[in-house]
């Protein structure tokens, strides 16, 4: 459709042509209209309601007897359905392990080995971000001790520069996931043998700050490690001993440690890990960011520091003082820093506070690629529940809800009345949300509502690198409903749709359960909202208009198709009109003079930085593909496909040249149309290049 010879040929040809420009301004109608459309139907669509969460019966004892037959139900049947091959639980209350039990295989034998079943003591687990409240839990000893100041510049502390632009880091910061860095992918986790020290895990490639300290909640797997090497460096031990003797040691676990690998002992004892259970075992996963995901640990004695945290065990054996385990139960940002954000769910000191209405509770849940873990404690009921899997099974949600099914079935069994209403009475923590008790608001405020209709994007983001692309993906819709509620898609922790009604001036709530959201705005009383918080650690941000994938993705797509088809175009084209001067339809061409050469030099560049823009994003797709299964791609690649990009982008100044050659020239509307789509193409791929840092100094994602 670009090609040189396009002007000539029989009036049938003529027509022929003239088919492909008008196909392609058909597409761009139709990719510009699929995004209008979707916005349109967003504002004025009511989408149904989802059934609402639903509590199981309350008020049975909690007794070892009861609590063995109900998790004999519960998990039994879980592991047949999903696929998950293995399981261990173990459940505290009134100051001892109240049970433990296995469940499944720690070794399906599928690989040559006997099948072993999961033995709840004997049996270890990867037990993922739980990690992070053990090593929090060794970092408030030396707090304790008056060797660390949880509200000084953790600069002090390290041995290479942190570049802060937004504000100086405290381990308050790094511990309630406030310390504004941007998400890590790259590295986190390798097969064996891709080792590194904890200094190089955190300095080598330190992610950007890109929020105020203390104001958004964006959860980092690159800030809790940064708090495990500060205790590393003040206390002189490596990190895995520190815990070793800070906490493991005194607490009684004798199965657990952060070494990696594991010693030869402790890994004989170490579950596989599974996709499913008809597949074989992943290699033993490597998490170097090592104080954020690097625990190993059976379910006893995961309940030894339940326990511990719990208050539920002797001075000498107890890890933290009385009044250290209070701080790091409590909220530890107020409003101050996060504004109206702390009307919702607040971090504690690494624990997430997870109370619900009259039931306090704190906890941590953790994954690796294939293990699923998650532990909640209930302080005014004496009581914890800790969950550990070896699988994801064969839905990717099985492994998440079958963890939230024995965390809340918990809780609503043993710890509720019939009536829903907590066993041990109301409870302090999330008093703002807790005010209003879920379903009593008929209908809500519709100009609350629309202030927060919009696409939103996760905080725990890449912004300064090509890892950019991931925001494109997983974006949350919000949309206002008749009755005042709204619709949010998905929902946090979900695949489908929760409608929240308003129960605060800044709170939103599930309608029918618990689950709570916070808003700021950036001004007023009547703002549109900027921020929304969930779940203490995550916060969701307004994506711009320009930013939305409905718009993004579309017009993406439509350049790619403009350049292939000016591609594909390009040797047909000059393939057809050969083959016609050799029949002796067509004059033969005549020697090109100086314009014309300067003319098809110009031509091809352009054509060469539409191959090169083509191939990048073709690279870039896969480079995220590879990126959320965490698989690190070399640097140099990365760096090959920005050359690649820049190419692309500057092939919009021969673009241009060509289009305006063809428009002096009057090479015809076939031409000159065709040129312009390319030109619109490159330009909006050369944007997109730039706005989702495509093009940036900085490779590592």
């Amino acid at each position: 459709m670009t090609s040189t010879h396009a002007e000539s040929g029989a009036p049938r040809g003529r027509r022929d042509r003239r088919l492909l420009p008008r196909l392609a301004a058909a597409a761009a109608v139709v990719a510009l209209a699929l995004p209008l459309a979707a916005c349109a139907g967003t504002a004025s669509a009511e989408p149904a309601p989802p059934a609402p969460p639903q509590h199981q019966p309350g008020g049975h004892a909690l007794t070892a007897s009861d609590v063995d037959s109900w998790l004999d139900g519960a998990v039994g049947s879980a592991l047949q359905t999903t696929g998950i091959p293995g399981a261990s639980v173990s459940v505290v209350a009134d100051g001892q392990l109240l049970t433990a039990r296995g469940y499944g295989l720690a070794d399906t034998g599928t690989e040559g080995d006997p099948a072993r079943p999961v033995d709840p003591d004997d049996t270890l687990f990867r037990v993922g971000s739980v990690s992070k409240v053990v090593s929090a839990t060794a970092v408030m000893r030396l707090v304790e001790e008056g060797r660390l100041d949880l509200d000084a510049d953790v600069q002090q502390y390290l041995d290479f520069d942190l570049d802060t632009p937004k504000g100086a880091v405290t381990l308050r910061h790094l511990l309630t996931h406030t310390s504004g860095f941007e998400e890590v992918i790259a590295g986190l986790i390798g097969a064996p043998g891709s080792e590194v020290s904890l200094r190089d895990a955190v300095s080598a490639a330190p992610p950007e700050q890109v929020f105020a300290p203390g104001t958004t909640p964006a959860y980092s797997n690159y800030g809790a490690s940064l708090a495990g090497y500060v205790a590393e460096r003040v206390s002189g031990e490596p990190f895995a001993q520190l815990v070793q003797e800070e906490v493991f040691g005194p607490v009684g676990m004798t199965s657990s440690s952060f070494e990696q690998p594991l010693p030869a002992a402790l890994d004989a004892r170490l579950a596989k890990g599974y996709p499913d259970d008809s597949q074989p075992s992943w290699p033993t996963e490597v998490v170097n960011a090592a104080p954020a995901g690097a625990m190993t640990s059976s379910a006893t004695d995961m309940a030894r520091f339940m326990l511990a945290h719990l208050g539920d065990l002797p001075a000498d054996e107890s890890p933290l003082a009385a009044d250290t385990l209070a701080e790091m139960h409590r909220p530890a940002l107020g409003s101050d820093d996060l504004g109206t954000l702390a009307e919702g769910q607040r971090m504690d000191l690494a624990f997430f506070d997870d109370s619900t209405p009259g039931l306090p509770a704190f906890g941590h849940d953790g994954d690796t690629q294939v293990f699923h873990t998650a532990m909640r404690m209930f302080p005014e009921q004496d009581a914890g529940i800790f969950v550990t899997l070896n699988g994801n099974g064969r839905d990717p949600m099985d492994s998440s809800e079958l963890r939230t099914t024995l965390l809340e079935g918990f809780a609503d069994r043993y710890l509720r009345d019939d009536e829903g209403a907590s066993a041990g009475g109301a409870g302090a923590a999330a008093e703002t949300v807790a005010a209003t008790s879920p379903g009593t608001a008929s209908s809500g405020d519709a100009s609350a509502a629309a202030a927060l209709a919009g696409t939103y994007v996760s905080s725990r983001s890449p912004f300064s690198n090509p890892g950019a692309l991931l925001a494109l993906s997983g974006q949350t819709t919000v949309v206002p409903r008749s009755d005042g509620t709204v619709a949010v898609t998905p929902k946090p922790l979900g695949t489908t749709t929760g409608v929240y009604e308003q129960v605060g001036a800044n709170a939103w709530r599930e309608v029918g359960g618990d689950a709570v959201l916070a808003t700021r705005t950036d001004g007023g009383d009547d703002a549109t909202v900027s921020a929304i918080s969930w779940g203490a650690s995550f916060t969701l941000l307004r994506a711009p208009v320009w930013g939305t994938a409905s718009l993004v993705l579309p017009t993406v797509a439509l350049s790619v198709v403009v350049l292939l088809v000016s591609l594909v175009a390009w040797p047909a084209v000059a393939v057809a009109v050969a083959g016609r001067r050799r029949r002796g339809e067509l004059p033969a061409a005549a020697p090109a003079d100086a314009a014309a050469r300067r003319g098809r030099r110009t031509l091809l560049l352009s054509r060469l930085g539409q191959v090169a823009t083509v191939v990048a994003l073709v690279g870039w797709a896969l480079v995220a593909v590879q990126a959320l299964s965490f698989v690190d791609v070399p640097a140099v690649s990365l760096r090959v496909l920005q050359v690649l990009q820049v190419v692309g982008v500057l092939a919009v100044v021969p673009a241009v040249l060509a289009t305006w050659q063809a428009v002096r020239d009057r090479r015809g509307a076939l031409v000159v149309t065709g040129r312009v789509l390319v030109v619109l193409a490159l330009v909006a791929l050369a944007w997109f290049a730039l706005a989702y840092r495509l093009i940036s100094p900085s490779v590592s994602y």
